[in-house]
């Protein structure tokens, strides 16, 4: 699980309410956090943008997290 769904949970921030802020579609961003769809660089870069964090920390992976079945 990448850095990016940790942040999204942390803020309490709904896939809806990413996808208001990026245009990136709660799908495409559920594939995106779990690892099974790439990021486009320009969908990075709405992320990071929205989040107010450098890409290469949101698309880190998160070895702290626990991840939940």
């Amino acid at each position: 699980m990448l850095k990016l769904r940790t942040e999204r949970l942390r803020r309490g921030w709904s896939q809806t309410q990413v996808t208001l802020r990026t245009g990136i579609t709660p799908a495409d961003l559920s594939m995106i956090e779990r690892g099974l769809r790439p990021a486009y660089p320009g969908w990075r870069r709405r992320l990071s943008e929205a989040f107010a964090l450098p890409e290469d920390y949101l698309f880190a992976e998160d070895t702290d997290a626990l991840e939940v079945a």
